[in-house]
């Protein structure tokens, strides 16, 4: 084996191994959760090395110059004033989805006019219109990190892979007999997609061939959400049927279901390290799973009314969820799982959650025509993101964490910085 490069991720802190080995390049993550502001880098280093024999004494300055670099991002205030930037007039129906590229100076939107459209974040020009679909385009999702490759999913039961550059639609995804209402592209296999519909079931993609490689049809109700884990080998699905279940790849079949919520469901997400599961409920619970011990739950978070989201912060040891009774909540889910804080403020149902990259913040998207953002420990509002005519039921942070993305029904984006 013979080290290529060295890549930095800022969050959560972590550093990527690129290397050839019989001639093919492959990649390997070192996560860093534990860094501060104050490590002593050279002590960071040779613990590193102590596990990883791509690491040598002769390229120790160059760990330790890359390690500088994150415990310098560590350093940075967190961003905690975003002025509108700019107002994207978007579509001539109401949005349903919106996406940053990693990038942050691109983004894009699906409508129920029956395109997903490309934007320069920057200028706020329309840069590509994606047409094709002949139903509401209810998805949409970029391949990170390279962002080459555009993914939609549309009530009119298939999922199209797109080229941004060219706005040309590469590969049409046939098999669903229902409305596709999630994709995803795997991210540790970018050649794989994965969709999820109203007709009860999950499929994996093949995304160069467009060859159906697994379908997963075990839900008994309409299947609302799929992620892969960022290993790509298992995958976690969602549904009405009131529970959700984690799929093994390799073994083309069900590894267990998730059983315990009295309603259906309205999100399954995987903690960062993919060791813990949450799912929210409109039985006005969330619950958190430990993987290895899927069986019963660790915790439950409880509402007043359906919880409606859920996020993780980049690390694992918070988790948000979004209610209709109007509050969000951040609990401590690294111990004897606790309540952090209450967000209330929000006069209508709140429709997501998402931490910040830092997690210092949180932000929130309501029916009340504003996002919000909080002091993710302290529960106090910091800003309110004002300005929508209609509901505002999408909100996200750029990679970098000093953008914000608003989405409404009415028709609408706005840009925050």
């Amino acid at each position: 084996m013979r080290l290529v490069k060295i890549y930095l991720r800022y969050y959560p802190p972590g550093i990527a191994l690129n290397y050839r080995k019989r001639n093919i390049e492959e990649t390997k993550m070192i996560d860093l959760f534990d860094l501060t502001p104050s490590c002593d880098l050279q002590v960071v280093t040779k613990k590193i090395a102590s596990t990883e024999p791509l690491i040598t004494q002769d390229i120790f300055p160059q760990v330790i110059e890359i390690l500088e670099k994150l415990q310098k991002k560590l350093k940075e205030p967190v961003k905690t004033k975003f002025y509108l930037f700019k107002t994207l007039q978007t579509h001539i129906l109401p949005l349903t989805n919106v996406s940053f590229d990693k990038s942050g100076k691109k983004c894009i939107t699906g409508s129920y006019d029956r395109t997903c459209r490309i934007w320069n974040v920057e200028s706020g020009d329309e840069e590509k219109v994606l047409k094709g679909h002949e139903n509401v385009v209810f998805s949409v999702a970029y391949n990170y990190p390279k962002c080459d490759r555009i993914l939609t999913g549309s009530f009119d039961k298939t999922a199209k892979i797109w080229n941004p550059t060219s706005a040309n639609c590469l590969n049409t995804l046939w098999g669903h007999t229902a409305e596709i209402v999630a994709a995803e592209f795997n991210p540790n296999q970018g050649e794989q997609v994965v969709t999820c519909s109203m007709d009860n079931t999950a499929r994996v993609f093949h995304a160069e061939t467009a060859q159906e490689v697994h379908l997963f049809g075990d839900h008994r109700a309409e299947v609302i959400s799929a992620r892969f884990n960022k290993d790509g080998n298992l995958l976690l699905t969602a549904s009405f049927d009131q529970t959700a279940i984690v799929w093994d790849m390799r073994m083309k079949e069900h590894a267990v279901v998730i059983r315990g919520h009295e309603a259906e469901l309205s999100n399954a997400i995987w903690n960062f390290q993919c060791s813990l599961i949450a799912t929210s409920s409109l039985d006005k619970t969330a619950k958190i799973w430990d993987v290895r011990k899927l069986d019963y739950c660790q915790a439950v978070a409880s509402h007043k009314d359906e919880v409606l989201d859920v996020a993780f912060n980049c690390t694992g040891s918070r988790l948000a969820t979004g209610s209709a009774d109007c509050t969000a909540k951040v609990w401590d889910v690294t111990g004897n799982f606790e309540l952090v804080t209450i967000m209330a403020g929000h006069t209508d149902e709140v429709s997501k959650v998402t931490f910040s990259p830092p997690g210092g913040l949180l932000l929130t998207a309501s029916a009340d025509k504003t996002a919000r953002i909080w002091n993710s420990a302290t529960g106090i509002c910091t800003q309110t993101l004002a300005g929508h005519d209609g509901e505002v039921f999408s909100c996200s942070f750029n990679y970098s964490g000093d953008a914000i993305i608003t989405a409404s029904k009415d028709n609408s984006c706005k840009i925050w910085r």
